[in-house]
């Protein structure tokens, strides 16, 4: 079977699939349907960091070199990934947003521990 195509060749625009064919009964279902395969409907940001992601075997530290970005940001991504793909945990600490902030300097060490640390209490 050939890939499926999800721009058009002519002009790069996005496709939309507007019917499908049942290979089993020949139902014909028509509507307007996004065109894609398994990761459409992702921001580009997120889809571009799981495959790197993927390509990284998972390492954290290797997605840092390959995106030239902190652990902080990729834990962030990590978590925006999760969601997207509705793998999201119910529990929201926070603590991407202190390590964020404590990797741009924005908070001393200190004050990132009382933050981390008054967030676990709760």
């Amino acid at each position: 079977m050939k890939k499926q195509l999800t721009e058009c060749p002519v002009c790069g625009s996005g496709l939309k699939v507007s019917e499908y064919t049942c290979t089993g009964c020949a139902t014909k279902i028509s509507g307007d349907f996004i065109c894609g395969g398994s990761m459409s409907g992702l921001e580009k940001e997120i889809e571009d960091f799981i495959k790197v992601f993927i390509f990284a075997e998972g390492s954290i530290r290797q997605v840092e070199k390959m995106m030239n970005c902190s652990y902080p940001k990729v834990k962030n991504l990590l978590k925006k990934a999760k969601a997207a793909l509705g793998l999201e945990e119910d529990d929201d600490s926070g603590s991407d947003e202190v390590l964020e902030l404590l990797a741009k300097g924005d908070i001393s060490t200190e004050e990132a521990l009382e933050k981390l640390n008054k967030r676990r209490q709760k």
